[in-house]
């Protein structure tokens, strides 16, 4: 390979990289919530790859009935904190497309 072609092929990794990785945090963006709701919950089943948490819930007062369903956590450092099988209090943010969890706590 000549010493021109590498550096345009090297320079296109960088660059692919950096795409894709703003890509991956672009799913996470979900603007700003319209409401906030209470909740408490078991974690039963972890999805690292979108950051989706399978939650067996309390009632959500003002919000729905008690039920198991996927949460997003947007945040990385809040997704850390959970493990299957622990008890969570959360925060439930919701807007007009999207609903997801922050403030997450173990009970």
């Amino acid at each position: 390979m000549h010493r021109r072609q590498f550096l345009f092929v090297s320079g296109l990794v960088p660059a692919a990289f950096l795409a894709c990785s703003r890509r991956m945090e672009s799913k996470f963006e979900y603007g700003e919530p319209k409401q906030r709701y209470q909740m408490r919950g078991v974690v039963l089943r972890l999805k690292p790859a979108d950051r989706v948490a399978v939650i067996q819930h309390q009632k959500i007062e003002g919000w729905m009935e008690a039920m198991t369903m996927e949460f997003p956590v947007p945040d990385a450092a809040e997704y850390a904190k959970l493990k299957e099988g622990v008890k969570i209090r959360s925060t439930v943010c919701v807007n007009d497309l999207y609903y997801w969890l922050t403030s997450i706590s173990l009970d």
